[in-house]
């Protein structure tokens, strides 16, 4: 007899980008709000060293914040290796600076890295985390920017999936999930505002998705609108999904 089909739970996955030893103090204030909603694992996007601005191995409490999250049922993930968009070339025309330079904001680390660049690069990231016998099995792009370089780097690493803003893929075929994110941006006022309005007509329509997925990064935390956002839909989706991390919703057959 043929085993039975494998689905899914109807799932909620609680991104945090942006996870690193400059930014842990507002990550720290997300996750007590994540926390205070439920028993709710959380999939992190540690950046190794954000920014230039200090590696992940140096920082002791760092290290022991995250393990104690590790603890708890969270999933690790690499984010870049700085995360800001200052070694691969200058932008060569208007929409390459527009995405590289504006949408983004020189973050767009993985945006225009030729296969070798991005494969040392992986590679750097990846012993980071060995080195602290850390799991990890996804690689998310900052910014979600991937160049073709990058693409067919990640093909031939050791990592089982990666995501952007829309989709989540399997590694190495590249079998897709189509199951975008919501996702602030709070850069602006004017961005605070279009963020409730597109995330709430997303959530709408995402409504019966098998996935939701909620895209939260560090600077959230200085805005009560986008903090209390989060609350509110965190809550909502648990009423009738399953909190998992990224990596446990593919393992269980997506």
């Amino acid at each position: 007899m043929p085993a039975p089909d494998i689905f899914p739970p109807r799932a909620v996955s609680v991104v945090l980008h942006d996870v690193a030893p400059a930014t842990w103090p507002a990550c720290e204030a997300l996750l007590r709000m994540i926390d205070g909603c439920g028993q709710v694992p959380v999939t992190l996007l540690v950046v190794p060293d954000y920014h230039h601005r200090g590696t992940i191995d140096t920082d002791i409490g760092f290290r022991r914040a995250i393990e104690a999250r590790l603890q708890r049922g969270d999933e690790l993930a690499l984010h870049g290796f700085h995360h800001i968009d200052d070694t691969a070339a200058a932008p060569r025309n208007p929409l390459q600076w527009l995405t590289r330079r504006v949408y983004t904001a020189s973050e767009g680390e993985f945006a225009a890295l030729n296969e070798s660049a991005a494969t040392e690069l992986l590679a750097r990231g990846l012993a980071c985390f060995d080195a602290l016998d850390w799991p990890v099995e996804g690689f998310v792009a900052p910014a979600w920017l991937m160049s073709d370089g990058t693409r067919a780097a990640l093909a031939h690493s050791r990592l089982k999936y990666t995501s952007t803003r829309t989709t989540l893929y399997r590694l190495p075929d590249w079998r897709a999930t189509g199951h975008p994110s919501l996702v602030w941006s709070v850069r602006a006022a004017w961005r605070r505002a279009a963020s409730r309005v597109v995330n709430e007509v997303q959530q709408r329509r995402l409504s019966r998705a098998p996935l939701l997925r909620l895209g939260l990064h560090p600077a959230d935390a200085q805005h009560p609108q986008a903090v209390n956002y989060w609350q509110r839909t965190l809550r909502q989706a648990l009423r009738d999904r399953q909190p998992m991390t990224k990596a446990a919703w593919l393992a269980a057959g997506a």
